[in-house]
Formats: C-alpha cells, sequence, structure tokens
C-alpha cells in the first residue's frame, strides 16, 4: 500500500471521517481567520501562517472529506479548512 493511502486511511479511522481517494495538489484558501491572509497550499512546498507566529510547514498531503484536511510534516494531526474556506482547488 502506498504511503498516501496509508495515511488516509490512519485520518478515517482517527478522525471518523470517510475521505474522498481524490488526489489534491493544491487548494487556495481564504481563511476565516482574519489574521491569516489568503493561502495558497501546495504538496511538496513550505507554506508560512498556517498558525499564527510559527515558522513555515511543508506539506505533505492535502486530502477531501466533509473539510479539507492538511498534512505536514511536523505534526500529527491535519489542519483543516471547510469548504467555505477552500476558493480553488487543483488535482494531481
Amino acid at each position: 500500500m502506498e504511503d498516501l493511502e496509508r495515511l488516509r486511511l490512519e485520518l478515517e479511522k482517527k478522525l471518523g471521517l470517510s475521505i474522498r481517494p481524490r488526489r489534491i495538489r493544491a487548494i487556495r484558501v481564504n481563511s476565516a481567520y482574519r489574521w491569516q491572509p489568503e493561502l495558497s497550499i501546495e504538496v511538496g512546498a513550505k507554506v508560512p501562517l498556517l498558525e499564527k507566529d510559527a515558522p513555515p510547514k511543508e506539506i505533505t498531503a492535502i486530502f477531501e472529506s466533509s473539510v479539507f484536511l492538511v498534512c505536514t510534516t511536523d505534526r500529527d494531526s491535519p489542519y483543516i479548512f471547510t469548504r467555505d474556506d477552500v476558493r480553488q482547488v487543483a488535482e494531481g
């Protein structure tokens, strides 16, 4: 089983969500958090401001469920963005 599929299944179990097997390469986010600027989040890139005053995070995967789950190299739980926050999705 490939790493992304294993991660997807682990997150389904951990979070109790049904996660689509769709491969997402990037999302554009306009977060409801007023301190957070519009973000372009892409797998393999380092993205600043996922957390206020935190260093940039390297993105390992993006998954789609009832919300979007953004996984990083240094955090056990994904960052969660609502469908209202996500303005654009790029597959790949």
